[in-house]
């Protein structure tokens, strides 16, 4: 078969469109030629990757009618991708499946999209369930109408002059409930959090994100210390760096955590962007920036050079920083939010404590760095993603999926009321 993947970006965009961009790969690999479609290249595009939006005149056009549009609160409204540029390549596919819309696709595209050919939808985050938020964090509006949104003002929305959010929502609810798109959820949280604004039109499922482990190699934690400079003896913590302005990621509950151990001095690697502010935050711990790390292989380095990882997000769907720590050997201690707990148990590979209970954080911290069965704990977790999350397992279940609905178009003959199979759940 032949697959479309749709997606806002290349995987320099975010975990979203890194899962669409490996997808992508992965299925060619497979013997399964894909095309990658995307709305905008911040790195080198592949030879798989298509403009979305077209080339040219055509590219302008879409911007600026998405840029008009949003100017009026009504986010990514008209289906102007599909109109100028998706719509004439879709009679060259068997499958179109689409990945993160958000700020780049309107949802219409999707229901036009669906009345052509067999139509996915991977979702992410909660914008394809709210009236736009990533995260509703403690608003319940979405489960009703959305409407007088508490994140317009903090969202970088600033031309947008009216409050849209309920319409946008209804549509989305639309789109949902009368076109055959078979929405695919990365965890039973998210999975659950949809049901409570949307009515699905054809059965949604369950396929966790999986990881590629070539990059992954099982190492001795010394010896991968000793190779960044880093004594063998040194307990290390890692952190993914974030503004600390940005409750959602939970940084400043991390960094207080970090400074209840300092008598313990942990080196702490901050990956990401580690602004003035957060460098003002860890005064008195030793730490070593590490910078944005798009190299898979440094990456794995750096996770398996830390004896914990400290993730500390009080709202996630289902993180691929985790997996990765998992995957270095490195046993995570945080929040138990979103679908972390689908990766993390508690004294099996990880510790999870209560979201926003500081002093719970504090102990587990302190209790992981003091505990004589951390190697363990970090080597049952490269264990569930072998078992879980694995590259194989992920193209495995998207296949079995499309394969399904294959069968049901050619069994039903009929491709708007054709009956589908049982969901994919993890094994």
């Amino acid at each position: 078969m032949k697959v479309a993947i749709v997606s806002k970006s290349d995987r320099r965009g975010g975990g979203a469109s890194r899962v669409a961009e490996d997808l992508a790969i992965w299925l060619n690999d497979a013997g399964h030629p894909t095309d990658h479609f995307v709305s905008f290249n911040f790195g080198e595009r592949l030879s798989l990757q298509r403009n979305l939006y077209g080339e040219g005149r055509r590219f302008r056009l879409c911007r600026k009618i998405h840029d008009t549009t949003n100017k009026y609160g009504f986010r990514e409204l008209l289906p102007v991708e599909y109109w100028l540029n998706l719509s004439r390549f879709l009679d060259n596919y068997d499958i179109v499946h689409f990945h993160d819309l958000f700020t780049a696709i309107s949802p219409l595209t999707l229901a036009l999209a669906s009345r052509r050919k067999p139509t996915f939808f991977t979702v992410h985050d909660c914008s394809p369930f709210t009236g736009g938020c990533l995260y509703p964090m403690e608003c319940n509006k979405f489960t009703t109408n959305c409407h007088h949104c508490p994140q317009l003002p903090h969202a970088g929305w600033k031309d947008e002059l009216r409050d849209r959010t309920r319409e946008v929502q209804s549509i989305k609810r639309w789109v949902a409930e009368h076109f055959n798109i078979r929405y695919i959820f990365p965890s039973n949280w998210i999975l659950n959090q949809a049901k409570k604004s949307l009515k699905f039109k054809t059965p949604p499922v369950v396929i966790p994100n999986g990881l590629d482990l070539k990059f992954f190699p099982t190492e001795k934690k010394a010896e991968v210390k000793i190779s960044l400079g880093i004594p063998a003896t040194r307990k290390v913590v890692a952190i993914s760096a974030h503004a600390l302005d940005d409750p959602r990621k939970g940084v400043k509950y991390a960094i207080t955590a970090l400074q209840s151990v300092r008598e313990l001095s942990p080196l702490v690697l901050t990956v990401g962007s580690c602004t003035n502010e957060l460098e003002q935050a860890l005064e008195g711990l030793e730490f070593k920036e590490m910078g944005y790390i798009s190299d898979l292989h440094l990456l794995a380095q750096v996770y398996s050079a830390a004896d914990v990882m400290l993730f500390c997000s009080l709202a996630d769907n289902l993180p691929l920083t985790v997996l990765e720590a998992m995957a270095a050997s490195t046993p995570v201690v945080g929040f138990s939010t979103g679908g972390v707990p689908e990766m993390i148990q508690t004294g099996r590979n990880g510790i999870l404590v209560e979201p926003g209970n500081q002093q719970a954080l504090n102990q587990a911290l302190r209790q992981a760095l003091l505990s004589i069965d951390l190697e363990a704990i970090g080597q049952q977790a490269r264990r569930d993603v072998e078992d879980n999350f694995s590259k194989d397992l992920f193209v495995e279940r998207h296949l079995q999926l499309y394969q399904n609905l294959e069968t049901s178009l050619r069994e039903s003959k009929n491709f708007q009321s054709f009956a589908l199979s049982e969901p994919v759940r993890p094994s």
